[in-house]
């Protein structure tokens, strides 16, 4: 079926069935599949040679030139600094003719740093031109990668073929202490089960005593207080675990012995899962009624992947532990630091990769912003990305004197990089559902736009509050050749907050102008007619969109003023040279300047409003938004016209204060007028007690007499007067009890047929006239 399918498509070049469209969407799925991750791995390669220079920094040569005039004193000060660094040391010489260069070892102390000999060279140096310099730095950053590449690797495999010799130092040990290791199983066993059976007795306990808060409070915030509790009563729970299982183990083994160290890492590893498991069950497990904390699509796919993040985690601390314990030497340990490190990142990517989707629509949300939604696209790239920088520094540093430092912080960015979008978010929510709450109850108005804007603040703050703590992490590590890492963050964070400041303001501008001039909406012919209570706006809901957009104007241009000065850029000559672009605009724009000078008299005199139906002498339509530059109407029958203030020379308004409304009808010649009145009369009265018609009357309606008599009709004039808004719906209701009550009167419409009279007609003329024989001309009048 599917050849003959596939032969018939290639016959007739059809490229619309089925079997055809599932090879096209075959095709285009590693694309669409391999793009995103190529994406994140390109932006990691830019990174890590952005960032590997700083790294690489602590190993090249220092250059320390000394010149003539100097005393010793200075340069035994100069060689004492240098010699703090650890790194390897150059001195150079300079005297009138000659350049002298020694290379030293590392430095150690000051006096193994002045007993170097230097040996001179020739003055002709060859001059090395910008080009060559950078081609130098090139080839030189990547022999350092090479370098710590390799040294990583092999780094690795020693620590891989170390372990080995850590199972037979512990088994070396046990024997020597006379412990068998059946006994040791039945310590570690009898440890965990004493300590699981208390803790499992207290979740259950605590899971009684919050069973009754389950099903209350399906706000945001009693949602998270019931996941908050059910997170203490497992953190309770895990500590009791570990009380009951070290004392239990306390009081079989002695602490000094290899067998305690073996069933303790045991406890410890069961501990640190428990810890991860607990955060998985916050985050990720529904409760009884079925919901989960972070609405995040395949929430079991995200608790598994943090529980085998928590295994391995567990496992190689642990290891490690044991291994320094036992003494071994450092080299290997930093191998299987390495070893765990690389299969944490692997986990990482897979964890993030196989959840891209998921992690992208939950930190997205229903109806997310322009903000939110490029943030949430980027978010599984951006941990991509941290994951494989993480590793890469991790490979770099490893076997260096602060390599437990450079690990605590790599490890614990990660940490902070993962938990920040959670927190973020959270909070966002957090605020957003008392925001929500407090304008229901309430109503709208300055305090509810102060909470929309802390939304802004909360998510904000803690994304500055993570830079922060990554920069605490990372400063202290960064030696005076390698603080560019560190440089960016503090940008980073100062670039945030001018970001944060400005986004608030701007929220808070946004939501306060929302609720005193909500938007118009566009209607649909004929909803006009369904709302009779439509209310006139105010002077303020009108020119609130103007001076919305002039002061959010002025709250980007000193938000991005304050960025650009944050980045160390001097704003005075940008305040200068807009200056003189604006002279330049005016001089040369001087149609934009009429209509922005027009329409601000135009508002001020408040000459139309938004809903108002206006007429500007060509163009006549309903007033829909106003700019800075132009007013936009929309005509009644549909069309938009988009009018400058400029061309406008005069505004007829007919929705102010009150409207006149007059119309006509046509009766017959011989109707009564006076029977006419009174039949207006009743109709008027009658609206007037109508509770939908009767409040927007002024003045009843009434006959205003006959206006004119034609050879067919006598045309009769009625008028009412009532407030502005709604005129057609009150002239169609008139008309129609109008026409009613002159029937039930007695009194017809005129009609165009014409009469005619014959004075001489007699029967025989209408049965002639009836058989199609003409009669006798005779004399007809009309």
């Amino acid at each position: 079926m599917m050849g003959t399918c596939l032969r018939a498509c290639r016959g007739c070049k059809r490229t619309s069935c089925r079997h055809a469209r599932r090879g096209r969407a075959r095709a285009a799925w590693p694309m669409e599949t391999l793009m995103p991750f190529c994406r994140a791995a390109a932006a990691a390669f830019l990174g890590l040679l952005l960032t590997a220079s700083p790294m690489w920094s602590q190993d090249a040569p220092l250059t320390v030139v000394l010149k003539p005039g100097q005393t010793a004193a200075d340069v035994q000060q100069v060689l004492d600094l240098a010699a703090r660094t650890g790194r390897p040391l150059t001195v150079q010489v300079e005297t009138a003719t000659t350049t002298t260069g020694a290379a030293a070892h590392p430095a150690t102390s000051a006096s193994d740093t002045t007993s170097g000999t230097a040996t001179a060279t020739s003055a002709d140096t060859m001059q090395m031109t910008p080009e060559m310099e950078a081609a130098n730095m090139g080839m030189a950053s990547w022999e350092r990668f090479s370098d710590a590449s390799s040294h990583g690797f092999t780094t690795a495999i020693a620590g891989l073929q170390a372990l080995s010799t850590m199972v037979g130092m512990t088994t070396t040990h046990l024997d020597a202490e006379g412990i068998a290791n059946g006994r040791i199983a039945m310590v570690a066993l009898l440890s965990l089960l004493a300590g699981g059976a208390a803790a499992l007795s207290v979740r259950l306990l605590f899971a009684q005593l919050l069973r009754h808060s389950h099903l209350r409070a399906r706000h945001i915030a009693g949602k998270f207080r019931r996941f908050f509790k059910r997170l203490v009563g497992d953190l309770l729970s895990i500590a009791i675990f570990l009380g009951v299982a070290r004392w239990v183990l306390l009081t079989m083994l002695a602490d000094t012995t290899a067998a305690f160290q073996v069933c303790q890492a045991a406890i410890a590893f069961t501990l640190i899962l428990l810890v991860y498991m607990a955060v998985g069950r916050f985050l990720f497990r529904p409760d009884e009624s079925g919901e989960t904390l972070f609405a995040i699509s395949n929430p079991q796919w995200h608790f598994h992947m943090l529980t085998a993040y928590g295994v391995i985690t567990a496992l190689f601390g642990e290891t490690m532990r044991l291994w320094n314990w036992l003494g071994l030497d450092r080299a290997s340990l930093d191998g299987w630091f390495l070893i765990g490190g690389t299969l944490l990142t692997l986990l990482k990517l897979t964890w993030f990769w196989g959840g891209r989707a998921g992690i992208r629509a939950a930190f997205k949300g229903s109806s997310p912003g322009p903000v939110r939604r490029v943030i949430g696209n980027l978010l599984p790239d951006f941990y991509v990305v941290s994951a494989i920088f993480i590793w890469f520094f991790g490979s770099v540093i490893i076997g260096s004197p602060d390599s437990a430092r450079w690990s605590f912080a790599a490890g614990s960015t990660q940490v902070i990089l993962l938990l920040l979008p959670v927190f973020a978010l959270g909070a966002h929510h957090v605020v957003d559902e008392f925001a929500r709450h407090w304008e229901t109850t309430h109503g709208a108005g300055l305090w509810s736009s102060v909470l929309a804007s802390l939304r802004v603040v909360c998510s904000g703050a803690v994304w500055i509050s993570g830079l922060h703590l990554i920069t605490a992490l990372w400063w202290p590590l960064m030696t005076s050749g390698g603080d560019i890492a560190t440089g960016w963050i503090l940008w980073l964070e100062r670039l945030s907050f001018a970001v944060v400041a400005s986004w608030a303001v701007y929220t808070l501008v946004w939501k306060y102008a929302e609720t005193i001039a909500p938007p118009q909406t566009v209607m649909l012919p004929g909803q006009e007619d369904e709302q009779a209570d439509k209310k006139q706006t105010s002077r303020l809901t009108t020119a609130l969109p103007v001076i919305r957009n002039l002061v959010l104007g002025a709250v980007l241009a000193v938000g991005s003023l304050i960025v650009l000065s944050s980045l160390g850029i001097n704003v005075a000559p940008l305040l200068a040279g807009f200056g003189v672009l604006g002279l330049a605009l005016s001089f040369g724009s001087q149609a934009l300047v009429k209509d922005v000078v027009s329409g601000i008299f135009f508002i001020v005199d408040d000459a139309f409003r938004i809903g108002e139906y206006i007429d500007t002498g060509k163009l006549q339509g309903t007033v829909e938004q106003i700019t800075v530059r132009s007013v936009r109407l929309r005509h009644h029958n549909g069309p938009i016209h988009t009018i400058p203030f400029g061309q406008i020379s005069s505004v007829t308004n007919f929705s102010r204060d009150w409207g006149t409304i007059k119309f006509q009808l046509r009766f017959e010649r011989d109707s009564d007028a006076e029977i006419i009145r009174r039949a207006a009369k009743k109709v008027g009265l009658g609206m007037l007690e109508d509770p939908e018609f009767g409040p927007q009357f002024l003045i009843p309606l009434k006959m205003q007499g006959i206006q004119d008599i034609t050879e067919t009709a006598m045309i009769v004039r009625f008028k009412f007067t009532c407030l502005p808004g709604n005129p057609g719906i009150l002239k169609r209701e008139a008309m129609t009890r109008l026409l009613a009550a002159c029937k039930a009167a007695g009194v017809q419409l005129a009609s165009n047929a014409v009469t005619v009279r014959s004075n001489g007609a007699n029967s025989v003329d209408i049965e002639a006239a009836a058989a199609g024989t003409p009669p006798p001309l005779t004399s007809i009048a009309v």
